[in-house]
C-alpha cells in the first residue's frame, strides 16, 4: 500500500466514523435508551478520534520532522499516538459522564500515556531511509 492509498483510506474511514458518531448522537436518546446507545456513542467516538489524531500526527511528523526516517515509521508512530490520545480522551469522557472524574484521574492517565510513549520511543530504533 502506498502512502497516498493509506491517507485516502484513513480519511474516508475517519469521515465514516465521524458520520456514524453524528448519527448516534442525533438518534440516541440517553434518557430512554439502554446501554447499547452509550456503547455505540463511545465506540464511534473512539474510532473517530483515532483516525483524526493519527492523521494530524502523521501530517505533523511528515512535514515538520527534521529527521527523515522511512515513512512507515511515521505511520506507526502516528497511529500509536492516535490510539493513546483517543483512549485517554474517551476514557476521561466516560469517567466524566459517570461523575467520577477528578484531577487525580486526569494526572494518573496523563502519566500513564507519557510513560507508554517514552517506553515506545526508547525501545524503538529507527533506520534512516527515504
Amino acid at each position: 500500500m502506498t502512502l497516498k492509498q493509506y491517507l485516502v483510506v484513513m480519511v474516508i474511514a475517519t469521515l465514516l466514523c465521524w458520520s456514524a458518531w453524528a448519527v448516534v448522537l442525533t438518534n440516541v436518546d440517553p434518557f430512554r435508551d439502554n446501554v447499547t446507545g452509550f456503547i455505540l456513542f463511545y465506540v464511534t467516538l473512539f474510532f473517530s478520534l483515532i483516525g483524526t489524531a493519527s492523521l494530524v500526527t502523521f501530517l505533523c511528523l511528515y512535514y515538520f520532522s527534521r529527521a527523515k526516517y522511512a515513512v512507515f515509521y511515521d505511520v506507526q508512530r502516528s497511529f500509536l499516538v492516535g490510539l493513546l490520545v483517543s483512549s485517554l480522551a474517551t476514557l476521561l469522557l466516560f469517567l466524566q459522564g459517570r461523575g467520577v472524574l477528578g484531577i487525580w484521574n486526569i494526572l494518573l492517565f496523563l502519566c500513564i500515556i507519557i510513560f507508554l510513549i517514552l517506553f515506545k520511543v526508547s525501545t524503538t530504533s529507527y533506520k534512516k531511509g527515504a
